[in-house]
Parts: structure tokens; sequence; C-alpha cells
């Protein structure tokens, strides 16, 4: 398991401090071009349709695993996209204060020194990194939900995330779960901006309609995964 930034520890960037995406696009790169030697994720992906996977998610019968690994790529490739637009989505709407903090952890948890001094970062590691991105987007979406009663950022990745749940295993993908969601806890509790009084302004200076208009601008830059996966009723 690739270890996550101590939540605890945490300490925002400045605001004029910029994630740096087209490193995190270059890792990804470079992980493609070890798992095209190694077939880590490849294999990894096998396994769960060998035992659980299956059970699960209704997938084609022609090439499965060949379709879900698709679908994990483009899921990892998805992030610094997504990631840039909420950035710049952030600056045009003026709420930086909010999401930037979120958005610091998840470069950090990418641009980890452990992880850029190697050259055998596989794509099975970056799924997980990214399944932490995703999950934790959603997780400030939901609580900005039960706080304010709209949506922040109007896009679903709950069926995406609940597929790569699925691939990273149950035991392993409640683990980040739990990760992330203490992560929001904590940042709920320990930024100023979420301040009851603070929070309450902040809230009534901001049309909903226009953070609606500016994520959509924005979200163009985001790619939509169409790869045709579902769960089943069952699940």
């Amino acid at each position: 398991m690739v270890n996550y930034l101590i939540i605890s520890q945490y300490q925002p960037l400045s605001m004029e401090a910029q994630m740096d995406v087209q490193a995190i696009s270059d890792l990804i790169n470079r992980a493609k071009e070890h798992e095209a030697q190694s077939m880590h994720l490849s294999a990894l992906v096998e396994n769960q349709l060998n035992h659980q996977l299956h059970h699960t998610i209704e997938l084609p019968e022609e090439n499965p695993c060949e379709t879900l690994l698709k679908f994990a790529a483009e899921y990892i490739d998805h992030v610094p996209d997504f990631l840039r637009a909420l950035e710049k989505a952030s600056e045009e709407l003026g709420i930086e204060s909010l999401i930037y903090p979120f958005l610091d952890i998840i470069d950090e948890n990418f641009m980890a020194p452990v992880l850029q001094s190697r050259s055998d970062v596989d794509m099975y590691e970056l799924l997980e990194k990214s399944y932490f991105a995703h999950r934790l987007i959603e997780e400030v979406n939901d609580t900005w939900l039960a706080k304010t009663g709209s949506t922040l950022i109007p896009m679903n990745m709950t069926w995406p995330n609940l597929i790569i749940h699925a691939i990273l295993g149950e035991e392993f993908g409640n683990e980040l779960d739990s990760i992330v969601e203490q992560t929001v806890r904590h940042m709920t509790r320990s930024q100023a901006i979420f301040n009851p009084d603070k929070f309450q302004l902040f809230i009534s200076q901001r049309d909903p309609d226009e953070w609606v208009n500016v994520w959509s601008k924005w979200n163009c830059m985001s790619h939509q995964m169409g790869i045709d996966l579902k769960f089943t009723s069952a699940a």
C-alpha cells in the first residue's frame, strides 16, 4: 500500500502555490510504460474477475478484462484534467480558500518524493491514488451538500468510484474510504473557512447558479468516462 498524507500533520500551501498537474500527467505516462512491461494491473484485474468482481459488476462477455482495464486507465487519466478544471473554476468563482486545501492534499499524495524517485511506479499504485483523489472530492461535495442543500460540483463520480472500489477490493477500498472521511472531517474542523459564522457569510455572498455555470464551462476540460459498465441490481 502506498503511504498517504498524515492529515494531522497537513499544512496548507500558500494561495500562490499551484498543483503541478503536468508532473502528475508525466507520472501517469511513466506508470503506463511500466504496466506495458509488468502487466501488474492486468494480473490483479484478472484475479478479481476470477474471484469476486463478476458477482457485482455487469461486464461484456467478450474481453471483460480488457474492458475493465480500459475503464481503470480512463479513471486514472481523468485525474489531471479533473484537478485542472477544479483549480480554474475555483479561481474564477473566488472559492480557492475552500477548494485549494483539498487539492493540495491530492497533489502531495501524487507527488510524494518516495513515488517520484522511483522508475517502477505501476498503474495499480496510481489507481489507489486516483481513487483517493476522486473520493476526496466526492466527500467534499457530499459535505457541502449537507451544509448548504446544494451541490458544489455538479458532477457525479459515485458510479465510477464504486467500480474502482470493487477492483481495489472490499477491504482496501473501505480502508481508503475511511482515510478520505477522516481527512474531510479534519479539514472541515481545522480550516478557518469552515468556521460556522465565516462559512455562512461565504455562502451568502455567492450565487449557486453561477457556480454551476462556471463549473460546466471548465468541466469541458475533463472528459467523461463512457465505458458501458454498471453494477447489477444484486449489488
